[in-house]
């Protein structure tokens, strides 16, 4: 739940009714330690703001790209004698 879902080590273990020292354990045996955890959370989580960033900046291009597709046409047509 901490190292898959992302959630907060306290909440685990409030959620599963133990103390945090033996999530930390159970952690520790793993080959994890709350700092890393918690830094490879803040990690992810900024990997998918960024993901959703980009996801929104591309669809603002796609829309800028029609406008500037329909403008260049009405150019043209007004252009011609």
């Amino acid at each position: 739940m901490v190292t898959e879902q992302g959630r907060e080590p306290k909440e685990v273990a409030r959620d599963l009714g133990i103390c945090i020292d033996t999530l930390r354990n159970w952690l520790k045996s793993a080959g994890m330690q709350l700092g890393q955890v918690s830094r490879h959370n803040r990690e992810q989580q900024r990997i998918r703001e960024l993901e959703a960033e980009i996801r929104t900046l591309r669809k603002q291009l796609g829309e800028k790209d029609e406008v500037i597709d329909i403008l260049k046409k009405s150019v043209g047509i007004l252009s011609k004698p």
